[in-house]
């Protein structure tokens, strides 16, 4: 049984974890940790349900959930995939519905810098959460191979009865009072943080789908303009696209500053 946390509020930050992973994404999280620590509060919940997303977004929560110095609990909802999947193996406990899955990390492009840099990056977060580093790399790189596991050329995806069977995750759960139940926390009122304004912008604006529109909206209406009499529609809009791109970075920025 895990013990309880004395000297602390009776209260529980659920912190969501979903959609895309990105830099907008990472600001929301470290304001919602260092606010966990300014209220003492017995842990926090990462509520996880993604396909994935920024790698450098990803690393960044990594951190801030590993230096934390009170209880952090993955929840998977349904998907801790890619970028996800690292997010939950830095928490220290993780519990997943009885329909999620963990894994599914392999980078894009998959060239051998990014997959040993990243595969090295689950290797040591598993390992500082006494996990199997093999286990977490197979999620990565698919050159690697488990007898009775995964075999070599596939990526490792892992579903809720494999994870806890393989000592990846810890438990199965329905729900965040069966969180707080594992937790011994029953008696502990859940918190929920939500984005402010300017993580809700930031996210949208640096979603990688969205920023990376916007930067070839950008360009192209530039372009366009550029072999074009007068001021026009096209360099208008390549203007306003490359604020909005620029200006989302600005915003995160912002956003981590506590704005």
């Amino acid at each position: 049984a895990l013990n309880t946390y004395a000297n602390e509020t009776d209260e529980v930050y659920l912190v969501s974890i979903k959609g895309t992973i990105d830099l907008g994404l990472s600001s929301y999280v470290q304001r919602a940790l260092a606010e966990a620590v300014s209220n003492k509060v017995k842990a926090v919940i990462l509520e996880i349900d993604t396909f994935g997303g920024r790698v450098d977004a990803a690393v960044q929560i990594r951190d801030q959930i590993i230096n934390l110095n009170i209880p952090s609990v993955a929840y998977i909802k349904n998907r801790a995939w890619s970028a996800g999947a690292l997010i939950a193996l830095s928490a220290k406990y993780i519990l997943m519905d009885k329909s999620a899955s963990i894994g599914a990390a392999e980078p894009q492009p998959a060239d051998e810098k990014t997959v040993s840099a990243l595969r090295a990056e689950f290797t040591s977060t598993a390992q500082s959460r006494g996990r199997p580093e093999n286990l977490a790399a197979a999620m990565v790189d698919k050159d690697i191979e488990i007898e009775n596991v995964i075999e070599k050329d596939k990526i490792l995806t892992l579903n809720a009865e494999q994870a806890i069977k393989l000592n990846i995750a810890d438990n199965i759960v329905l729900n965040n009072e069966e969180v707080l139940n594992f937790l011994n926390l029953r008696d502990a009122k859940i918190v929920n943080i939500y984005p402010n304004w300017a993580e809700s912008v930031s996210r949208f604006v640096t979603n990688p789908v969205v920023s990376s529109l916007l930067l070839s909206i950008g360009f192209l209406g530039l372009i366009i303009e550029f072999w074009t009499l007068g001021w026009g529609i096209a360099g208008s809009i390549g203007i306003i696209s490359l604020s909005l791109f620029f200006g989302g970075h600005i915003i995160v920025g912002l956003a981590s500053s506590g704005l």
